[in-house]
């Protein structure tokens, strides 16, 4: 079974590409570009991985995942 990843960073062509090279070894179940939508998202897909960019809008990565 391919692991569930859910993407945050606020750079659109990043994350862009971030999601190409994802999708060739997971499955991509969300991308949000905030770090308050990163939380909520953890909580509601609860991921088996999250790729998170360290400084986005509203909270940082770090924070975020101190946070779920």
């Amino acid at each position: 079974m391919r692991p569930r990843v859910l993407l945050a960073d606020d750079h659109a062509l990043v994350a862009e590409g971030l999601a190409r090279l994802i999708g060739d070894v997971a499955d991509l179940v969300g991308q949000v570009n905030d770090g308050v939508r990163l939380v909520e998202e953890v909580r509601r897909l609860r991921p088996d991985i999250v790729v998170a960019d360290i400084t986005m809008p509203g909270m940082s990565g770090i924070v975020a995942m101190c946070q779920v």
